[in-house]
């Protein structure tokens, strides 16, 4: 089995920006107006309390977002359970793990739709983003991503036409004592989704049963569905049946907040 430390999740959604500097930003007026806009950009507050802690706070858009800076790292074990699990190249993830300082962005209240608030707070993002930004990272989702492109206001915007599973869930890898390995989402109960989990054998591909995993939240999400252990799927033109089951081991590392179903093929 991995070994690997579990991180408590959140029922709000929440970023943490991590930086090779350790001098916090402060975002500047042109930031400000390109991510947040006029309304979000004077109304926020970010204050140094002292030499080691910033805070602050943002309203955008009938968002309330509560901000948090350090100059120290993130604790080793939120590294190890994010960063060096995501699927970005090891000397990505080498980065980001000697980060030096890390801002946390909390989604406080405003809107029920998750979509929108996982937006408000990759727009706020985008407004502390500078040189120094080596990666987000999810610690409910259990991954981590670098900034790249995805902090563009466009970018952002896209996310309301196609959720970016890349960088909002995790597909987390539990290694068991055989040749298989278990497979399970990270960070669906922000959406009020059970998590999924699948037993993965060695001639299987993990790039086919996240695909899976995309499918069956897409539907459950979208269609606003409540599945139990027990219920059956269909999956698109091909007549193949999924059976959800509970979970029956290993509970403390693959049930989700909101619950975990395992998936089972059913090929009769």
């Amino acid at each position: 089995m991995t070994s690997i430390q579990a991180y408590p999740p959140t029922k709000h959604p929440e970023l943490h920006l991590i930086y090779a500097s350790d001098q916090l930003p402060i975002p500047d007026e042109a930031a400000l107006q390109r991510c947040l806009g006029a309304e979000g950009a004077s109304n926020l507050t970010w204050v140094q309390q002292d030499p080691n802690k910033s805070i602050g706070r943002a309203s955008l858009d009938g968002h309330e977002l509560l901000i948090a800076g350090l100059p120290i790292p993130l604790p080793p074990e939120v590294i190890d359970h994010t960063v060096m699990i995501s699927p970005w190249q090891a000397q990505i993830k080498a980065a980001m793990r000697q980060h030096r300082a890390h801002i946390s962005l909390v989604y406080h209240l405003g809107h029920p739709d998750p979509i929108e608030a996982m937006i408000a707070l990759y727009r706020l993002a985008c407004a502390f983003a500078n040189e120094d930004l080596l990666g987000i990272v999810n610690t409910n989702a259990w991954t981590a991503h670098p900034p790249a492109d995805f902090l563009k206001p466009a970018s952002i915007a896209s996310f309301r036409q196609s959720i970016p599973y890349n960088l909002w869930f995790g597909y987390v890898r539990f290694f068991t004592d055989d040749q298989g390995y278990w497979l399970v989402t990270k960070g669906h109960h922000i959406f009020d989704v059970p998590d999924l989990a699948y037993r993965v054998q060695p001639a299987e591909s993990a790039d086919d049963i996240i695909r899976l995993f995309i499918n069956v939240f897409h539907y459950l999400y979208e269609e606003d569905v409540f599945v139990t252990a027990g219920d059956t799927l269909e999956v698109g033109t091909s007549g193949q049946q999924l059976k959800f089951v509970e979970v029956t081991e290993w509970e403390e590392v693959l049930m989700g907040p909101s619950g975990t179903l395992v998936i089972e093929k059913n090929d009769a």
